[in-house]
């Protein structure tokens, strides 16, 4: 992960069509973030022009906000089509047991989050 010092906000995803939207669709702030299908989709870019996920399997939480998990793979929306981004998934899922970087990182419900990185949207 690029960015551990970040703190992340998440939005719960129900449906891949809406995960593929919100990715590939759409301008975020560098700190927002989805949950969906028990993996995060963290924003892990350098620049709201040129996102960049890291996708994270959960292993546990500490404290409140506190995440401990494993990187399983990362998402560019630039260099991929929205189209082969769900097999991508599929295969990073069927891989997460064994595999992963470890990974800690601050990520709080978007209705909780605030921080400089987002200030201007509210």
């Amino acid at each position: 992960m690029n960015h551990v010092d970040r703190s992340f906000s998440f939005t719960r995803i129900d449906s891949k069509d809406e995960l593929m939207d919100a990715m590939f669709n759409h301008k975020w702030p560098l700190c927002c973030s989805f949950y969906h299908e028990k993996l995060l989709y963290l924003s892990d870019g350098e620049s709201e022009d040129i996102p960049e996920y890291a996708v994270v399997a959960i292993d546990k939480t500490d404290g409140r906000f506190c995440v401990h998990g494993r990187e399983v793979g990362r998402i560019k929306p630039a260099s991929m089509q929205p189209a082969e981004t769900p097999k991508f998934i599929q295969e990073m899922k069927a891989s997460i047991r064994n595999s992963g970087n470890p990974v800690q990182f601050v990520a709080e419900p978007k209705w909780h989050h605030s921080c400089q990185l987002c200030s201007l949207e509210d």
